[in-house]
């Protein structure tokens, strides 16, 4: 019987929310691009709020710290900054109409 690798299992796990927390961000995009408000605050919402759970997980397991974790907590604080960034520079934004 193959010994259980719980880091494996974490591993996958973490990759799995990762892919679906960019997925979100990349609908956060779209809906600040086509200037969908309540749709663009929900989905920063959703992002921010699975990658700061996901980073309390990875300290509370103590993996933050860790080399072989890097990259998950180096993925998770880039996508809070980025929709925070995004947030607070109004970007992207619908086209301005002409006047």
């Amino acid at each position: 019987m193959a010994k259980r690798n719980r880091y494996r299992e974490m591993e996958t796990l973490m990759t799995k929310i990762i892919i679906a927390d960019a997925l979100v961000f990349v609908l956060y995009l779209v809906f600040a691009g086509f200037g969908l408000s309540v749709l663009k605050v929900i989905a920063a919402i959703i992002a921010i709020f699975a990658s700061l759970v996901c980073l309390g997980w990875l300290f509370i397991t103590k993996e933050f710290t860790r080399r072989r974790s890097l990259w998950m907590v180096t993925g998770f604080i880039t996508i809070v900054l980025c929709v925070l960034v995004s947030l607070l520079l109004g970007y992207p934004g619908p086209t301005p109409s002409a006047v």
